[in-house]
């Protein structure tokens, strides 16, 4: 497998796994109080923008997926999955560029000046939380479920890929439901986000392989 057909789907989950399960593994959480969460960006302040930085990354690599279904929905998928085609990528767009949102804001995080402000502190580390999670996970149902749509008309990728994208986009769609209450790390709305993480996530891996053995 060489050339630009493989460029696409590979770095993707690799990408996503170092922003959001590697380098935020000591975030502070939601709930955190201001000298914790001041505590935790002066003291890891390289480790934030290596998040920024890495978060970037994710951005283009989810970008560049995104673009790659774009292309095999519309080459090598039925008429049916075709027209589906923009949807994965307007999705994957979104979904990207809310990835960028969220290494600016870790980026402005990083900057002592700004933590002397409680308020504007807490604002930013809400606007990371929902920048990063619902405002991804939500519009990556558009991927995934075009994606599945293919598996299950026979389009070169396996059914269970379908069953498995059936699932990762309707608790995708469900974690919207984070939007509607306070936040809260240990709400039950926050374990369907992390739910969708995790099966988005698996979702993209296993079709990335998929995708790039077919090239």
């Amino acid at each position: 497998m060489g050339g630009e057909r493989c460029t696409g789907p590979r770095p993707v989950f690799c990408g996503l796994l170092f922003a959001d399960l590697l380098g935020s593994s000591n975030y502070p959480p939601l709930n955190a109080s201001y000298a914790r969460v001041r505590s935790y960006f002066l003291s890891d302040a390289s480790q934030v923008r290596a998040l920024a930085f890495f978060h970037v990354l994710a951005a283009l690599a989810l970008m560049s997926f995104a673009a790659y279904l774009y292309g095999w929905l519309e080459r090598e998928a039925d008429p049916g999955s075709a027209r589906l085609a923009p949807l994965a990528l307007v999705g994957g767009a979104t979904a990207a560029a809310f990835l960028l949102l969220s290494a600016l804001v870790y980026r402005a995080l990083a900057e002592p000046s700004v933590l002397n402000d409680p308020s504007l502190t807490h604002a930013l580390v809400v606007l990371s939380y929902l920048a990063g999670a619902p405002a991804i996970a939500v519009p990556l149902a558009l991927p995934i479920g075009a994606g599945a749509a293919a598996a299950f008309r026979g389009g070169g990728l396996q059914r269970w890929t379908g069953w498995l994208g059936v699932v990762a986009a309707a608790v995708s769609l469900g974690s919207a439901a984070t939007l509607l209450g306070p936040m809260n790390n240990s709400s039950a709305a926050y374990g369907v986000l992390l739910l969708a993480a995790i099966l988005g996530f698996a979702w993209i891996f296993l079709t990335s392989v998929l995708l790039a053995m077919r090239a």
